[in-house]
């Protein structure tokens, strides 16, 4: 009887194990409109859809297409360089001339990968990355902003919750909506946010099936830049668990900081 106690309570203790251990996977919607804090319910009336990453908060995606002047376009139009979040009031750069060729003189082109770098101290989490001979991170913000993309030279990497926020759980390889992000590739794509716990690494999204993870600075990896929204979240952060719903994405990060 003793042994079966036993038993039962190292089963217990075994699942209790595996569901506290958590990753960035699917899991459905709950259709939850209201969530609690410490003490309180909190109705979820939030301006930011960036701010909580709770189900509770989530906003379907919805996205318009934008002229190289900055101007909306219809869903139909054929021909496009950035698109707004409707949601979130970002603006992403989009891709061209996925051909397999990297060209570097045209920090648009899909193929091009860079290494993680940011030399300022403030935003780098405490580790500047890896230079890789100027193809790198901040080489790639800087000549968006020097060539004033869309009109506009406040280019930068998205956090790694912006990043996430782009993931399609209704779409693999890419995970991404292609009717608006095209020229996007099945890979992994840099954010800006540091590891606090290992600041030689920095998050990102590999969007063949769009999870979230870090990886070493050093590495290649794709870029895809944003504009506008709130730039004041923490140089690092711990974790992250991505939630993807039946209909869009919530990222919530786990941790002190990475949200306002």
């Amino acid at each position: 009887m003793k042994k079966t106690i036993r038993g039962w309570f190292l089963y217990c203790f075994i699942l209790w194990a595996l569901s506290a251990y958590s990753f960035a996977g699917p899991v459905p919607e709950t259709s939850q409109n209201r969530y609690n804090d410490h003490f309180s319910k909190i109705t979820c009336t939030s301006p930011d859809p960036l701010s909580f990453g709770r189900n509770a908060d989530y906003t379907p995606p919805s996205y318009t297409k934008l002229s190289s002047a900055g101007n909306p376009l219809p869903a139909s139009a054929t021909s496009w360089i950035m698109v707004k979040d409707n949601a979130t009031g970002l603006i992403w750069e989009i891709k061209r001339n996925m051909d397999g060729i990297s060209n570097y003189d045209d920090p648009n082109d899909a193929d091009n990968t860079y290494t993680w770098y940011d030399s300022n101290p403030d935003t780098n989490g405490g580790d500047a990355g890896t230079p890789g001979n100027g193809i790198n991170t901040e080489a790639f913000i800087n000549a968006m902003n020097h060539a004033h993309f869309g009109g506009y030279s406040d280019w930068r990497l998205p956090t790694i919750k912006e990043l996430a926020y782009l993931s399609d759980p209704r779409s693999t390889n890419p995970s991404i909506n292609t009717k608006y992000f095209p020229n996007t590739v099945s890979s992994w794509y840099w954010s800006s946010s540091t590891s606090a716990n290992y600041p030689y690494h920095a998050w990102g999204v590999g969007f063949r099936h769009g999870y979230d993870s870090y990886n070493h600075k050093y590495l290649h990896g794709y870029v895809r830049a944003v504009r506008g929204g709130r730039n004041d979240h923490p140089a690092s952060c711990n974790s992250t668990a991505g939630i993807k719903g039946l209909e869009g994405v919530v990222t919530y990060i786990s941790c002190t900081g990475c949200f306002p």
